[in-house]
């Protein structure tokens, strides 16, 4: 959780005490590669954060084609979004979830229920302010311009887009699920890859 520290101590100071209170929160869950740790249509109540290896989100069209919403992974990252696998409007709506939670490779996550996390929250003033500024940045504001860009960007505007906001992201994410990610076809991937060589 060091990694997660650090992020957290560029908005609010933190001590060793309070630090200790935040990782009682979690456990530490292991995941095996083709698990699908939640399906659409079930609640999600909890958070997973990401300690190592790599996962995804999806939901199905009426066709039953697969569409990637987010791929979780450690990693440079400009707005940490893939750090944090959950579903709030899912958990505070209280309405089944339209997206899967599927482990692509062996991993590890800190894992708790956003029940407890909101009661933690709630006790201190710091933390709130730590999730309003999560919230806006982190969530908000990035899920904004990612929907902003599949509906207005060309393929290549949303592939330089994720070059910017995930500068490794070939070495740790199959092309197959990156280009699902960014709603465009494989071969056109492949060509976007090579003409940017």
């Amino acid at each position: 959780m060091k990694y997660f520290r650090k992020m957290i101590e560029q908005h609010i100071p933190v001590d060793n005490e309070e630090w200790s209170s935040a990782c009682n929160l979690f456990e530490i869950k292991h995941v095996k590669k083709g698990v699908t740790v939640h399906r659409a249509g079930d609640v999600f109540s909890e958070i997973w954060i990401i300690k190592s290896g790599l996962a995804r989100s999806y939901f199905s069209d009426m066709n039953g084609k697969e569409h990637t919403w987010q791929l979780y992974f450690r990693g440079k990252s400009k707005h940490g979004l893939n750090h944090f696998m959950d579903d709030s409007v899912s958990f505070y709506e209280k309405t089944g979830s339209m997206l899967n939670f599927e482990i692509l490779e062996d991993s590890v996550f800190y894992v708790t229920s956003l029940q407890e996390l909101d009661k933690f929250i709630s006790q201190e003033k710091k933390w709130a302010l730590l999730a309003g500024k999560w919230i806006h940045n982190t969530y908000y504001s990035a899920t904004y311009k990612r929907v902003l860009s599949l509906m207005s960007e060309t393929a290549a505007q949303r592939y330089a887009r994720l070059l910017d906001e995930y500068p490794a992201i070939f070495k740790q994410v199959k092309s197959y699920h990156i280009a699902s990610y960014l709603g465009i076809a494989p071969q056109t991937l492949s060509k976007l890859k090579n003409e940017s060589r």
